[in-house]
Order: structure tokens, then C-alpha cells, then sequence
């Protein structure tokens, strides 16, 4: 397909990147262009911050070289003139060849450079508060993300080198099994890093909530391995139904035994309370639907509840809450706040 003919409107940044015609332009070699990707913008104005970050991305890949100033130039064209003249037709064709391979050359240390950008470009997975989403990893492996949370990793895994994520709020991770016999490769490794912990896994399964500069890690299935960044000697390893918690504020780790299933049961849309004061409830509720709590009476932050709830719904969560403690919840939806009386 040829320019003219060629559908622009709904052209991506990488399009534009992988275009040979778009990227001769951009590095000057195609200088009778100017007009026709005028035009294309033109036409489409949305395309323009498009196109604007596509020019920087290829500009910056582009290498310097060295120049002669215009007098030094010249003297070698005369002296290249004058030892050429016999071969003059001979010449010409040698340098259109030239160009040639150079712009070949040019597009393959860019097409480099593309690649090396893309396998290694992020990509992110968000929820918004009262939202739960699946996710299936680039080696297969499943994460199921809580509400208010984020994670990152790389768009494409080098299967060389060590699987990675970043997680921000609260996820549970189900990793697949790479690990067969011998010693351990980088690639078969995955690490979750939440902070300043790192969390190192082969194949398990387990929880990371990493807010408010309190990260807790509780394993379900397998064997972990958890260090804090930049210090030494502060690795542990969680058996099943071990939890550690890192305070930023106190750079303390501790790891205590736990009944795991308190702490997983939010992925499949239940809350289990265990004897658990109000107030940290409260504080999940904040954490999950994005509410401000008032509590009118403070006393009641000391009240304790068991049992398990359903969270798939706000408002059935809040009910039932009110109902197990005697009290009412009301929302004041222009505010966004929850009145606990």
C-alpha cells in the first residue's frame, strides 16, 4: 500500500516508529517529505502529539558523527573531483549506493534500538477503589489485583533474564512453576518488589499488600524468600501459612503464623474478621471504596467482630456491618464520606 492510499487515523506510536518512510524523514534523509507528513497532520490533528513523541523517540536514537567545517569540505571534494574525473559516471553510482546502505544501516541500528525499547517498555494494570481485576502475566502466571492497587512489568519477559512485577496496594499472585532440576537460572526466578521489600518466588502462591508504608506478605502455597533493599542480613524465608510485615517508618521485619485463608478471602470477593477491631476495619474500608470515615462516637473503634462478610458489594458489606455491631452507616455521597454512629 502505498502512502497516499494509507489509512493514518488510527496510527499508534509504534506505527509510526516502525514506518522506514516516517523515520527517513525524521532523520533528514528523505528531505522531499516535508509536504506529505504536513499534510498528514493536517488531516488528522489528533495525531500530532503522536507523531511529535515518535519524532523525539527516533531523534533520540540518532548518533552523532563527526563534521568538517565548509572549507575542509570543499578542498576534499575538489581533490575527490580531480582524482575521480575518468570515472565520473562510475562515481555517482557508487555514491547513490552508498546513501543506500547508509539508510539501510541507519534503519537497522534504529530497528535495534525499537526493539531494546519495547521488550523493556512498562506496562501498567490499575483499579479504581471498589474494582477486582484478573490478570494473566506474560509467562502465564495469574494475578488477581485488589481494588486501589497497581502493578507493573515489563511488556515482554527475556526468558534469560529474571521474571519481574511492582505492586502498589494489594495483589494475589499465583506464579507459574519454571524450575525443573539443578540449579536455579535467572530467568526461572520471579520477584515481586512492594517498597523495599523484595519477594522472591520459583512457583507458589501467595498474598502482597503493600499501603501506607506497612507491607505484609502471606504465603499460601510453596516457599518465599524476602529481603529488604539496600540491607544486609535482613533475608527470611515464609513457610505456608507464615505472614511477614515490614514497617517503613521502623524498618522492622517480623514473620508470625497466621490463618492464611484471613487474608486471601478478599479475592474471592469475602472479608473473614477474626476478633478484629472496628477501627482496622474501617481502615480497610477506606483503603478498598475510597471513603473518609467519621466516627461520632471514638469508642466504638474498639469494638471487635468475627465472622465472614460478603465484600463483592459496598452496600451489602455495610449492612451487614451495621448489623453485627448495632450501628449505623451512612453515606454523604458529596463528600464521599462514611458517618459511623
Amino acid at each position: 500500500m502505498d502512502k497516499e492510499s494509507a489509512d493514518f487515523s488510527s496510527r499508534t506510536l509504534e506505527d509510526f516508529i516502525n514506518d522506514p518512510g516516517f523515520v527517513l524523514w525524521v532523520t533528514g534523509t528523505d528531505q522531499t517529505a516535508d509536504q506529505f507528513w504536513l499534510q498528514i497532520q493536517e488531516q488528522h490533528p489528533q495525531l500530532i502529539p503522536v507523531i511529535k513523541e515518535a519524532r523525539l523517540f527516533i531523534s533520540s536514537l540518532r548518533f552523532k558523527s563527526d563534521y568538517m567545517n565548509g572549507q575542509e569540505t570543499e578542498l576534499l571534494w575538489q581533490k575527490i573531483k580531480g582524482e575521480m574525473a575518468p570515472v565520473k559516471r562510475t562515481f555517482r553510482r557508487f555514491s547513490f549506493w552508498m546513501r543506500s546502505a547508509a539508510a539501510v544501516l541507519l534503519l537497522a541500528m534504529l530497528g535495534a534500538g525499537l526493539l531494546f525499547y519495547f521488550q523493556n517498555q512498562k506496562h501498567e494494570e490499575r483499579t479504581a477503589f471498589g474494582q477486582r481485576k484478573t490478570l494473566t502475566l506474560p509467562d502465564g502466571s495469574v494475578v488477581i489485583l485488589n481494588a486501589n492497587s497497581s502493578l507493573h512489568y515489563a511488556k515482554k519477559w527475556d526468558r534469560e533474564e529474571p521474571r519481574e512485577v511492582w505492586i502498589e496496594g494489594e495483589a494475589f499472585f499465583k506464579v507459574k512453576h519454571l524450575h525443573q532440576s539443578g540449579l536455579i537460572k535467572k530467568g526461572e526466578r520471579f520477584i515481586v518488589h512492594a517498597r523495599k521489600l523484595n519477594v522472591e518466588v520459583l512457583g507458589t502462591s501467595f498474598n502482597v499488600k503493600n499501603r501506607s508504608g506497612l507491607i505484609k506478605v502471606a504465603l499460601v502455597t510453596g516457599k518465599v524468600g524476602i529481603d529488604v533493599a539496600g540491607m544486609r542480613n535482613t533475608e527470611i524465608r515464609l513457610l505456608p501459612g507464615e505472614l511477614a510485615e515490614y514497617r517503613d517508618r521502623t524498618h522492622q521485619m517480623i514473620k508470625k503464623t497466621i490463618h492464611v485463608g484471613d487474608y486471601t478471602a478478599w479475592s474471592t470477593g469475602e472479608l473473614h474478621l477474626n476478633n478484629t477491631p472496628l477501627k482496622e476495619v474501617l481502615g480497610m474500608i477506606e483503603e478498598t471504596y475510597g471513603y473518609t470515615v467519621v466516627l461520632k462516637d471514638p469508642v466504638l473503634a474498639t469494638r471487635k467482630l468475627s465472622g465472614s462478610f460478603s465484600s463483592s458489594s459496598e452496600d451489602n458489606l455495610f449492612k451487614a456491618l451495621s448489623a453485627s455491631l448495632g450501628i449505623k452507616i451512612e453515606k454523604n455521597s458529596s463528600t464521599h464520606q462514611l458517618i459511623i454512629k
